[in-house]
């Protein structure tokens, strides 16, 4: 791989040579290409699954030393989509997610630990409905490699895609409605994360991944 964004080998090579000065890097979430979603238990009969859809990332991406990189998400509660209006009310209301009194739930970094040159575990604080515990998530570097030239406006940027997944115990963060053996409403919850990251420092105006979404009255692709 030509680019590892967090390259193993890169750590061996720090601990035999001269101490060099580590650079973290801003990194843009690229809003058109990422997703979180859940999903649950349904009696053993199946899972309902879901997303929210109104959230941004911030990263602070240190390649030569992944400990000093600094992730944070901050996800818009109301925007849970479970394709189903009744249940995605309900979860909004007080007895779940209570997003008038609680409209954001923000997960923040505070170790990472790389455990091949592709995947790792980054641990962090997850405040949910007004309650803060710690989460780990499984990572997985899925790719690395600039956008191609035959796309416009995305400027042949360097990109990098990652998937990642967790659970979330909800009982943990004050959410005990309908919680006993056998509820049909399970405590734990199974996140999954596929995002992209673009390195947007030189970015044009113009360009796609680092404006969409961002940017009022900024247009994408096949949008009037």
């Amino acid at each position: 791989m030509k680019h590892a964004l967090i390259p193993l080998a890169l750590l061996g090579l720090a601990a035999t040579a001269a101490p060099a000065i580590a650079e973290t890097r801003e990194w843009t979430l690229d809003l058109g290409h990422a997703y979180i979603g859940w999903e649950v238990d349904h009696l053993g009969l199946s899972s309902t699954r879901g997303q929210f859809r109104d959230f941004d990332g911030r990263f602070l991406i240190d390649e030569q030393d992944p400990t000093r990189s600094e992730i944070s998400f901050t996800v818009r509660t109301a925007s849970i989509d479970s394709n189903h209006v009744g249940r995605d009310n309900h979860l909004r209301n007080a007895d779940f997610l209570d997003v008038e009194t609680f409209p954001e739930m923000r997960f923040v970094s505070t170790r990472i630990v790389m455990q091949s040159e592709i995947r790792g575990q980054v641990t962090g604080d997850l405040t949910l409905h007004g309650v803060t515990a710690p989460l780990t998530l499984d990572f997985r570097l899925v790719g690395d490699r600039p956008f191609p030239g035959f796309l416009p406006n995305y400027d042949e940027l360097r990109a990098i895609g990652f998937e990642a997944e967790g659970v979330i115990d909800r009982t943990r963060h004050g959410m005990t409605n309908v919680s006993f053996p056998g509820s049909p409403v399970p405590d734990l919850v199974r996140v999954d994360l596929h995002f992209d990251l673009v390195d947007c420092q030189s970015a044009a105006d113009t360009n796609i991944p680092c404006h969409w979404g961002r940017v009022a009255g900024f247009t994408g692709p096949n949008e009037p």
